[in-house]
């Protein structure tokens, strides 16, 4: 695609071919210019409507409404006008908001046109109402429906392969972080059996339980918060590597990070809890016995 007066001003866009309305039905709005009518037909002069995205890019310095661009190699494409302006929709990509889009009226481009998609807006049930509009386009006596879906299915067939990926990668996640309780767990109980004799004296020089159980909290809140440094900067390079794959949020999502490192240290301390109330309930004459 490229302005029809700069030959090298070209970019990718992806097209779609739609009806009057088409932009009400979904809820896009238009920023600038007109929607398309039925008097947009074949004896009228070609034009187009542009997504905001696609519009900053091919005049960054004005406004696109009245400008001519071309859209690939068929003739007919060659000139068209711009009429309005709508707001960035995922219409092709649900991963991408700002992808450049060029809609075309379909009663300009009837030979492209023999089958489609028909979206009906409505405040009903949608499976109660498919029925109706099926009856209604088989009645035409040359049309009738393949299949019915709501918005909601053709989202969440889209998005079956990204769930399958997010539900392993939480899988494995989980499975992780019961790993890193099981270990500083482990760590912990290690530190306080041989550390028995220490505590013991200090049990015995009169430190309370609170404070032994603080202590021993204390080294495994330390080893958490060591694990966060060294992990957040690790994920952060990571995640730009999946950063695609990531829907709605960005690689490096502050609440995302903050929630994952309130979980870790929740872990960490749960983990240390039970050595550490152990090691506040030795008897000191039975630890100072220990060798």
């Amino acid at each position: 695609m490229a302005d029809a007066s700069s030959p090298g001003a070209g970019m990718m866009a992806n097209e779609a071919m739609v009806s009057p309305d088409f932009m009400q039905t979904l809820g896009i709005s238009l920023v600038r210019g007109r929607d398309f009518d039925w008097a947009d037909d074949e004896h009228h002069p070609r034009v187009a409507i542009v997504s905001g995205s696609l519009a900053e890019r091919l005049f960054p310095l004005g406004n696109a409404v009245g400008q001519r661009i071309r859209f690939g190699f068929m003739p007919e494409l060659q000139d068209l006008e711009v009429v309005g302006i709508a707001t960035n929709a995922r219409l092709f990509d649900l991963h991408n908001a700002i992808a450049p889009v060029i809609c075309l009226p379909c009663s300009q481009h009837p030979q492209w046109t023999q089958q489609g998609d028909l979206l009906v807006r409505t405040r009903l049930a949608p499976k109660t109402l498919a029925r109706s509009v099926g009856n209604a386009i088989e009645s035409l006596g040359h049309e009738y429906p393949l299949r019915t879906k709501t918005i909601a299915q053709e989202v969440s067939q889209a998005l079956v392969e990204d769930r399958v990926i997010a539900m392993l990668s939480g899988f494995f996640a989980a499975l992780a972080l019961l790993l890193a309780a099981v270990g500083l767990y482990g760590l912990m109980s290690y530190a306080v059996t041989h550390g028995t004799r220490e505590i013991g004296i200090r049990v015995a020089l009169g430190a309370q339980r609170p404070t032994v159980l603080w202590l021993v909290l204390r080294e495994a809140l330390a080893l958490g918060l060591f694990g966060i440094a060294l992990g957040i900067p690790c994920a952060l390079a990571a995640s730009q590597l999946i950063a695609s794959m990531l829907f709605g949020i960005s690689p490096g999502d502050l609440p995302t990070i903050a929630a994952v490192s309130l979980s870790l240290l929740a872990v960490a301390l749960f983990a240390g809890y039970l050595p550490a109330r152990r090691a506040s309930r030795i008897d000191p004459m039975v630890a100072l016995r220990t060798e």
